[in-house]
C-alpha cells in the first residue's frame, strides 16, 4: 500500500474510532444488506457483546469465506488466475460445498418435516462449514471470471496443489476461530467484514455474468481497465439485494412470513 492509500485508510479509521455512533451505523447497515440474503434467526446466529451478527453463523462463515478466498488469492498474486485447479481439488472444494449444504439440511430436518436430526447442529458448526464452503467459492468463482473477462488472463490455476489448498484451510480455520471467540471488539469488524463480503460474493458473480453477456474482454492489465464489468457486477448485486429485500419486506408485512 503506498503513502497516500495508507494515510487515507488510517484517516477513515480514526474517523470512525472518534465518532462514536459509526460502528452502530456499520451494524445498522450490515443488518439492512443481511436482510437481504439471510434468515437472521437469533438461535443461529453468534452474538458478541449481546449484540447479534448481522448474519446467521452460516451465512458469516460464506461470506466472510469469500474474502479470505480472495485474500488468499491475493497474497499469491492469482487474483487474475483463469485456470480451474486439477479435477481431484476441484472435487475437494466441491465437497466443502456439499458438506455445508448437508448440515443445513441436518439443521432444517426438525424444523421443514418434523424428522430428528441425524447429529445436533451447533453455531460453530455451521460458520466452520460456511467457511469452508465461501472460501472453496471463490476459488472456483474467480477463475469464471478472469476466463470471460480478460483478453490475457494468468493462465494459472487459482490452487496449484494440495499445499495451496491447506494454506487455504489454514486461513480458514483462523478465521473460524477468530470469529467464533465472540471479543467484543471484534463486534463491528466483523459486522463490517461481514457486510463487503455480501457485495464482493454477488458483485464477483454480477460481473462474471455481465462480461459473459457483454461478450468483449478486456485488453489490460489492470483491474481499472475492467471498471465497465465491475461496476455492472455491483449494479446487478445491489439490484438483487434490494429486490429480494423488498420482496421480503412486502411478505413479512402482508402474509406474516
Amino acid at each position: 500500500m503506498n503513502g497516500p492509500r495508507l494515510a487515507i485508510t488510517i484517516a477513515v479509521a480514526l474517523a470512525i474510532l472518534a465518532w462514536p455512533q459509526a460502528g452502530e451505523l456499520i451494524l445498522s447497515g450490515a443488518r439492512g444488506l443481511g436482510y437481504a440474503v439471510c434468515h437472521q434467526l437469533p438461535e443461529h446466529s453468534l452474538h458478541i457483546a449481546g449484540q447479534q451478527l448481522p448474519l446467521c453463523a452460516r451465512c458469516t462463515g460464506i461470506y466472510l469465506g469469500f474474502l479470505v478466498g480472495l485474500l488468499g488469492l491475493g497474497i499469491q498474486g492469482r487474483l487474475r488466475a483463469a485456470l480451474l485447479p486439477t479435477w481431484p481439488l476441484v472435487g475437494l472444494l466441491l465437497g466443502s460445498l456439499l458438506i455445508m449444504v448437508l448440515d443445513g439440511f441436518n439443521s432444517s430436518l426438525e424444523l421443514l418435516v418434523g424428522t430428528p436430526q441425524i447429529y445436533q447442529p451447533t453455531n460453530l458448526g455451521r460458520l466452520a462449514t460456511g467457511m469452508a464452503a465461501g472460501t472453496s467459492l471463490a476459488l472456483l468463482l474467480m477463475p469464471l471470471l478472469n476466463d470471460v473477462l480478460w483478453t490475457r488472463p494468468d493462465h494459472l490455476p487459482s490452487v496449484e496443489d494440495l499445499g495451496d489448498l491447506a494454506g487455504y484451510a489454514i486461513l480458514a480455520s483462523l478465521s473460524t476461530a477468530l470469529v467464533s471467540s465472540e471479543h467484543p471488539a471484534l463486534l463491528y469488524p466483523i459486522a463490517l467484514a461481514s457486510a463487503l463480503g455480501v457485495l464482493a460474493t454477488l458483485s464477483v458473480a454480477g460481473a462474471t455474468l455481465a462480461a459473459t453477456i457483454i461478450r468483449q474482454k478486456v485488453d489490460g492489465s489492470s483491474w481499472v481497465d475492467s471498471s465497465r464489468q465491475l461496476l455492472a457486477g455491483f449494479a446487478l448485486a445491489t439490484l438483487s439485494i434490494a429486490l429480494v429485500g423488498g420482496a421480503r419486506v412486502y411478505f413479512s408485512l402482508s402474509s406474516g412470513l
